[in-house]
Formats: C-alpha cells, structure tokens, sequence
C-alpha cells in the first residue's frame, strides 16, 4: 500500500499515479522543502514547490547570489535552475509517467495560519489547489 485511495491521482490519460512517492522523491532533495504534485484529470504531471529557504539560501551565498528576503531568492534564474535540476535527480528515479514536467515556485513559504498546512505541516492540498489555482492554470498552457 502506497497511499490512500482517495488520495490516488488519475491522469488525462488514464494512468492512476500515487502524489505521496512523487513528492517524496523530490522532498529527498535538500533544496526542496514541500512539494504538491499536481495531475488529476491533467495530460501530465506538474507541481508546486517550495523550496527550503536556509538550504538554498546559504547555497546562493556561497555563489555570491544577491537576494534579500524569500521572493527575490526564488526570482533568481540559478535557484530556478537548481530545483529544474533536483526535479530531474528526483525524475530519474521515477517512472515517465511519474515524472514532474512543470513546476512552479510557491512566492511564499506554506503557512498555518493561512489554511496552507495543519498545525501539524500536513500540506492542505485542497486549500492550495484553489490559492494557486492561477499558477496551477499556467503550467497546462
């Protein structure tokens, strides 16, 4: 057993996908914080992520990247290229299907008090799906 039922995402095309062994895989990544796999009823899989701020931050610093607070770090072409290439060590280890195409870089860390998370950090995937409904949308165009 992978995941729960309810939880089991089917793709446009048909193929059931399990979201927790994609995010999983990515969050094994040390830059990457969170990661909501986006693919229900969609031709393929994309995904919100964020990253993990201290993580890619002393990275950025140690490559003498300026930035100054969380969204300019996530604007800076090298963290953008980073996560594209930790989303492609976490693709190789999944099938094609599996494999996350687009993602998009969430501006803010996941918060409480917003209905983002539980008090416990479980990510609230139907309050998120809507927030970023607008991102979501154009990773399928």
């Amino acid at each position: 057993i992978v995941d729960r039922l309810k939880d089991i995402m089917i793709t446009a095309g048909g193929k059931n996908l399990t979201p927790s062994e994609i995010e999983n895989t990515m969050k094994s990544s040390h830059f990457i914080k969170e990661c909501i796999v986006i693919a229900d009823a969609r031709k393929y899989v994309a995904a919100l992520i964020q990253i993990d701020y201290d993580a890619v931050a002393q990275w950025a610093e140690a490559r003498n990247i300026a930035f100054t607070h969380y969204r300019s770090l996530i604007d800076t072409p090298a963290v953008r290229e980073l996560v594209q290439a930790e989303i492609d060590v976490g693709n190789a280890r999944l099938a094609q299907v599996s494999q996350i195409r687009k993602f998009h870089l969430l501006a803010k860390e996941l918060d409480h008090d917003d209905g983002e998370v539980t008090a416990t950090m479980k990510v609230r995937r139907s309050s998120i799906t809507k927030t970023y409904a607008g991102d979501i949308e154009a990773m399928y165009r």
